[in-house]
């Protein structure tokens, strides 16, 4: 069996374009920053990976430069589906401008929803978002005129109203690990 853990660069190595990046941290806990500036260098340096479609829950950011804020380059990141904005203001500009495909959908949803890709489920069942602007009747989440796929659906069950957030495949998740050197780590899944 070989090592899952590797250096920031080789992990992000591996992320093609067109992937799907999930990634972890609670404003700037937890955070995987050197994952973050890895990529962010990598496409910097040869234009590589464009189009991927990054998902979070929590605004994994400092409200200026760091966390997912270093990810807001034109062709790096082509869809953002978010659980809170407020401390990626370089990401969020970027959806209000309609430069990028954008969802912001409820923050303990998104993390649910990670467990439901991992999962292999087909999504998330929830009445959390019902009558809000994430209900479909109101515009599903989506933030500008560029978002036109319909990640949540309305849906019955016996009588019930309920919202079904789609689940959609994750090439990658990243999470901040401790390191057992002064080396930064990672961990990276790879979908299969």
């Amino acid at each position: 069996m070989r090592n899952k853990i590797v250096d920031a660069a080789e992990a992000v190595a591996i992320i093609r374009s067109g992937d799907t990046v999930a990634s972890s941290g609670f404003v700037g806990v937890g955070t995987p920053d050197e994952i973050i500036k890895a990529l962010e260098r990598r496409f910097v340096q040869t234009g590589e990976p464009r189009d991927l479609s990054l998902v979070f829950a929590a605004a994994p950011g400092d409200g200026a430069d760091r966390g997912l804020n270093r990810l807001a380059h034109p062709g790096l990141i082509k869809r953002l589906v978010g659980g809170h904005f407020g401390l990626v203001p370089k990401l969020a500009r970027m959806a209000v401008d309609n430069h990028v495909e954008a969802y912001n959908l409820p923050l303990g949803c998104v993390s649910h929803l990670f467990r439901e890709i991992a999962g292999r489920k087909a999504g998330l069942l929830s009445k959390v978002g019902l009558g809000t602007f994430v209900d479909p009747a109101n515009g599903g989440g989506k933030l500008n005129a560029r978002t036109t796929e319909e990640l949540v659906r309305l849906i019955e069950i016996d009588g019930e109203q309920w919202l079904f957030y789609k689940a959609f495949p994750s090439t990658l998740r990243s999470s901040e690990v401790p390191p057992p050197t002064t080396t930064a780590t990672s961990r990276w899944r790879k979908r299969r």
